[in-house]
């Protein structure tokens, strides 16, 4: 099984994206990539359009050779929308080169938030006649030859009850190894990650992190507690070879304080042998040692998306 990691926290962009290959498949998961639009008072520093773009590039490159497309839930940093968007790095056209002739395993968009339902509603609606089959999955195995796809049954997009919605989780299983793929779950934090996490027993787990940036305001020091003792359950149950920390926990530079000791954690970048890139959590020293000047930040306005 082959596992590239194209776009993340460490690389530079909000995202959680991969390409997968087995001797069965090719995947796409979780197609998309934004920037947060202010942090720190500031607009994304130039650096981060550059990660940016060069991550649509290495999509763009992989969309045409792949067969499938897995999209967890409806969080602009998790698709490609069918319009154009300067934090997402997208063109008005770019949707099509990614979706056509594909079969999308797609979060069933009915059982979402309403922000998430109406982009997914509206993404299957600009898709119809380009994809080859849309597949609301959640809950599903699919068997293609030897590779089976596992898709959790939906999954609390961090704490319980979080009126940011829910996703769904994927494993991977082909006769040589194991993935198992549980974005956004903040942590975990929910008992449906966990029991996901500990169903598969994958070789390489790639897990949500919690949000430390946000920790103070809407998300508590028990909060932060909770998410340790579940990662830790996986860690010592689960047992991966290797389980990958990702997206909201990199939006800080001192990530890894976060985590409770004994765990070791990799990152999209050093699955690829790169040092993180944390971008988005050195904003502020970006804009101190490399300042694009005040015509650069007047361009932006305050507001924009969510992830």
């Amino acid at each position: 099984m082959l596992i590239k990691p194209l776009g993340e926290e460490s690389l530079g962009v909000r995202s959680m994206s991969l390409y997968v290959e087995t001797k069965d498949l090719k995947i796409l998961i979780d197609p998309g990539a934004s920037l947060v639009p202010f942090r720190f008072g500031l607009p994304p520093h130039p650096r981060e359009f550059d990660a940016l773009k060069a991550f649509r590039g290495k999509l763009m490159n992989l969309a045409d050779k792949v067969d499938y497309i897995f999209i967890s839930h409806y969080h602009r940093d998790h698709f490609t929308p069918p319009y154009s968007s300067i934090y997402m790095g997208t063109g008005a056209k770019d949707y099509e080169l990614v979706y056509e002739g594909k079969v999308v395993f797609a979060k069933d968009y009915e059982t979402v938030n309403p922000s998430q339902r109406r982009r997914g509603i509206g993404l299957f609606k600009a898709i119809q006649g380009l994809v080859n089959k849309w597949v609301k999955c959640d809950g599903q195995s699919i068997k293609v030859n030897n590779t089976r796809l596992i898709f959790s049954t939906p999954i609390p997009h961090g704490k319980p009850g979080s009126r940011t919605g829910y996703v769904v989780g994927l494993g991977i299983i082909d006769e040589s190894s194991s993935l198992g793929y549980i974005p956004d779950v903040q942590g975990p934090l929910s008992r449906e990650a966990v029991e996901f996490a500990l169903n598969l027993r994958a070789d390489f787990l790639i897990v949500g992190g919690f949000p430390a940036y946000l920790l103070g305001g809407s998300f508590k020091q028990e909060d932060l507690n909770e998410a340790n003792n579940n990662l830790v359950t996986i860690w010592s149950n689960a047992k991966p070879k290797k389980l990958i920390i990702a997206h909201h926990l990199l939006r800080v530079i001192n990530w890894r304080d976060y985590l409770p000791s004994g765990i070791e954690a990799h990152t999209y970048a050093s699955l690829l042998g790169l040092s993180d890139n944390l971008l988005e959590a050195r904003r502020r020293e970006l804009y101190e040692v490399e300042n694009p000047g005040r015509d650069y930040i007047s361009r932006f306005k305050r507001g924009g998306v969510e992830e």
